[in-house]
């Protein structure tokens, strides 16, 4: 999340309909915020990479693009 420029921000905010403090509410749903960073992680990579293809991916997938680490250390 750190490394996300405020353009990313901001599209993260246009495509939720949500600021981005809304990721650390609990109660907040976070599918499309989970697309969306999804998404702009994979632009980086790839442009033609869509929103859509990125609503397709796994929890799993996810993780593995953002480099989430498990609580035991090991990456998802």
């Amino acid at each position: 999340m750190d490394k996300l420029t405020l353009g990313e921000i901001a599209q993260l905010e246009e495509l939720t309909g949500q600021s981005i403090t809304a990721m650390s509410d609990e109660s907040a749903p976070k599918g499309k915020f989970l697309a969306a960073i999804a998404w702009l992680a994979k632009k980086r990579e790839d442009p033609t990479f869509t929103l859509a293809q990125a609503e397709a991916m796994t929890l799993e997938e996810v993780n593995g693009v953002l480099k989430v680490v498990s609580p035991k250390g090991k990456k998802s």
